[in-house]
């Protein structure tokens, strides 16, 4: 078989355990059979072990496959913004938009499942792929920072900063705890971001006294 027939049946096998793990829900505790992924993929347990060792080595390429997509969304994003700012609020829009959009939505779903966070490794494999996201984020604050119109922005540290309330945002959304128009979202974490960001720097030693340093 060429490496188009294997590359079909490992995207089969991967579409079929999303389907069947996002199905499941977060909420129920109850984890996916192989049988069942094989079932829905239409292949057998020859083929399963052709491309993965075992079910948790096809959740952590679930997991690697679905972050290279959020990947690849989150730079189109960015590259078409006219500005630093602008790219910024694009990031922020198109990360949220996973828990608002009927069809990544779903594919989330599965990430809260109990056969992905009972995973061996997935905590570390989730961690790279949320660096990577975070590296997009991370260049076009030292971008905007560059050229002044992020003065505030510290790259490194305030990309895990939105990340981390992005995620937050996400896992509430996900389970059920917030129910907010997606715009209504959007709009308080973009201004929340880009307000301090784009404030005249701050001295730690001098935040108390309310004095900012000019930027």
């Amino acid at each position: 078989m060429g490496s188009d027939g294997r590359q079909s049946e490992r995207d089969a096998i991967m579409r079929a355990a999303y389907r069947l793990i996002s199905q499941g829900g977060s909420s129920t505790g109850t984890t996916t059979s192989i049988e069942n992924i094989l079932r829905a993929a239409g292949v057998n347990r020859r083929i399963f072990y052709r491309h993965f060792s075992c079910k948790d080595d096809l959740i952590i390429a679930m997991q690697e496959w679905a972050g290279d997509l959020i990947l690849t969304a989150l730079q189109k994003a960015v590259a078409a913004a006219d500005t630093p700012a602008a790219a910024v609020a694009a990031w922020i829009e198109n990360y949220l938009s996973i828990g608002w959009d009927e069809t990544r939505f779903r594919d989330a779903l599965a990430f809260m499942s109990a056969d992905v966070t009972g995973a061996p490794g997935i905590a570390t494999a989730l961690e790279a792929t949320y660096a990577r996201h975070r590296e997009v984020l991370t260049d076009v604050l030292a971008a905007g920072l560059a050229d002044g119109s992020l003065p505030n922005a510290r790259p490194e540290l305030d990309s895990f900063a939105i990340h981390a309330v992005a995620v937050r945002h996400l896992e509430a959304r996900i389970r059920g705890r917030v129910d907010t128009d997606f715009h209504e979202v959007r709009n308080q974490v973009v201004t929340l971001m880009l307000t301090g960001l784009s404030a005249p720097a701050v001295h730690p030693d001098l935040v108390g006294n309310g004095v900012a340093e000019n930027a």
